[in-house]
């Protein structure tokens, strides 16, 4: 860079010697630049690299060592520049360097085109010379063809005040086909309570037929309508569109392949999944019990307090009551529950030994599973044994029923999205 700010391309880099009558100097880390009319001798660089000190005068200026103070050469002043005349030297006028200076884009080359923040390091730290400086601009086509990552995602930026404003949504699909059908989940999430709706299905398609249920209860509940669902581009999603355009719902969904901006669904999801097999691993209950684990998961999920609603449950936000924990049992548990009205005769047992499979979500009552004619139950008067699980030692009896339970584990779909407050 020259006195104007201006910068001048350097294209070759060494060194060399200029002999005078009486002495010999060495020229370390000389730059060659096509566009400059002169040679100049940087002063500094020449005084340390040659253990010499130069005096200026006027007129004239003197170089001399720098111990003994013994004269090496003297020059003269042209046009207001100390000139090194030709005359005061043995050799030629300096046209040529030794070495030709590497290109910053070369040295990444036969690196291996390693990471910028290394190839920086790797320059300055060895010293390669380069013949211009690496910055944060620099790219290579290799490295971006073959090196591309997602991009970080930033903080979300929608916001709610009140619930329904704001819907997440997602659909999950098991590996294990569940007793009763059950493929899939859907759950709808409030983005302002963090309230989670669980919904099993038996075919994706359903998406369509839950939402528009799901909708009418809320709506009519909370005397409130849904504003903004938030979702992937799954077709069962597509599916929603006309109905969401009529009813006046902003549909908003995330790029493709970029299940990250959906991370209220993800991560309620993972909740969920952990949680859910926690459960059945406990209770030692088999796969295909996931849809009622998944839902007593949920049940439990919305009565945890949270550091994101500042240690209070979505629950209680939503509906401005605290959750009843003395009602909660041991998942996968002993339990025997009053049978007398399902009894055909006076004779016959009062209650048989079932297993606690979760919540009746519109009633105030529990799910119960007989073993072995693999019927569901559901009432509130049931007496439970928390240290026995059943299955522990009647891991090898089917769960799975080869009929449809004559009272299902999990109440009509108009019922079960909104849980009383109790």
């Amino acid at each position: 860079m020259i006195g104007d700010g201006t910068s001048l391309s350097i294209t070759h880099t060494g060194s060399t010697k200029i002999s005078s009558p009486h002495s010999t100097f060495k020229l370390s880390n000389v730059f060659g630049v096509p566009t400059m009319k002169r040679n100049l001798i940087f002063v500094y660089q020449f005084c340390n690299s040659n253990n010499v000190l130069v005096e200026f005068l006027p007129s004239l200026f003197f170089v001399k060592d720098l111990q003994s103070g013994a004269l090496l050469l003297q020059g003269n002043t042209k046009d207001g520049v100390y000139e090194w005349s030709a005359s005061n030297t043995t050799t030629a006028p300096i046209l040529a360097f030794s070495t030709i200076k590497t290109t910053c884009t070369n040295w990444h080359h036969r690196l291996g085109h390693p990471a910028l923040p290394i190839f920086q390091h790797i320059l300055s730290t060895y010293q390669l010379e380069s013949s211009s400086p690496v910055t944060n601009e620099f790219s290579c086509n290799a490295c971006l063809c073959n090196k591309s990552h997602k991009l970080p995602f930033s903080t979300s930026t929608l916001v709610s005040t009140k619930p329904l404003q704001l819907i997440f949504s997602d659909v999950w699909t098991s590996l294990v086909t569940s007793s009763y059908g059950f493929k899939y989940y859907v759950i709808f999430v409030d983005h302002f309570t963090k309230y989670l709706w669980f919904y099993p299905l038996t075919r994706k398609y359903e998406v369509l037929d839950v939402f528009q249920r799901y909708k009418s209860i809320v709506e009519n509940y909370f005397n409130q309508r849904i504003v903004t669902l938030y979702s992937d581009n799954g077709g069962e999603y597509f599916a929603l569109k006309a109905f969401l355009s009529k009813t006046g719902i902003t549909h908003l969904t995330t790029p493709p392949h970029t299940p990250e901006l959906n991370g209220y669904s993800e991560r309620r999801h993972r909740h969920i999944v952990e949680t859910g097999l926690a459960l059945l691993t406990h209770a030692s209950l088999s796969l295909s019990f996931w849809p009622q684990a998944f839902s007593t998961a949920v049940y439990l999920i919305n009565r945890m307090p949270t550091k994101t609603l500042q240690f209070s449950s979505p629950f209680e936000l939503i509906f401005q009551t605290a959750p009843n924990y003395s009602k909660l049992k041991s998942f996968g548990c002993l339990c025997y529950l009053w049978l007398r009205p399902y009894s055909s005769h006076k004779l016959e047992s009062k209650s048989k030994p079932c297993i606690f499979i979760g919540y009746s979500l519109s009633q105030s009552a529990y799910l119960c599973f007989e073993l072995k004619i693999s019927k569901t139950y559901i009432s509130r008067h049931v007496k439970f044994v928390e240290t026995i699980f059943p299955y522990t030692s009647l891991t090898s009896m089917s769960p799975c029923p080869s009929h449809p339970p004559a009272v299902s584990w999990f109440p009509p779909v108009l019922i079960v999205s909104m849980p009383l407050p109790a």
